[in-house]
């Protein structure tokens, strides 16, 4: 059986909001900036619980195998996508603060 290795595979990223079509340009730049942001923090928080994991004994939460490697990568996802929206890491806040408003443009 062939092994699945879910490091090469794309993982789907997180969409972004609804925005109102009939919403300023200026309000959908945010949005669309707000997202970006959102996907950058919960990249940076897979980074960290990947690295997490390397240094666990059989360098795994869910075991070895073709079934373990499988969920494991779900589980790093999905655990790196709820820490970074409830950790408050601030990454988001700074890359937003950075972008200039539009009333200065």
């Amino acid at each position: 059986m062939e092994k699945i290795n879910l490091d090469k595979a794309a993982l789907p990223l997180p969409k972004a909001a609804p925005v109102l079509k009939n919403a300023p340009p200026a309000h959908k730049l945010r949005a669309q900036a707000e997202s970006a942001a959102e996907q950058f923090e919960t990249l940076m928080a897979l980074q960290m619980v990947k690295s997490m994991q390397s240094s666990l004994d059989n360098g795994s939460m869910l075991g070895g195998g073709v079934a373990g490697d499988a969920y494991n990568g779900l589980a790093e996802w999905e655990f790196a996508r709820v820490l970074a929206q409830s950790a408050h890491f601030g990454l988001k806040e700074q890359i937003l603060r950075q972008l200039p408003k539009e009333e200065e443009r």
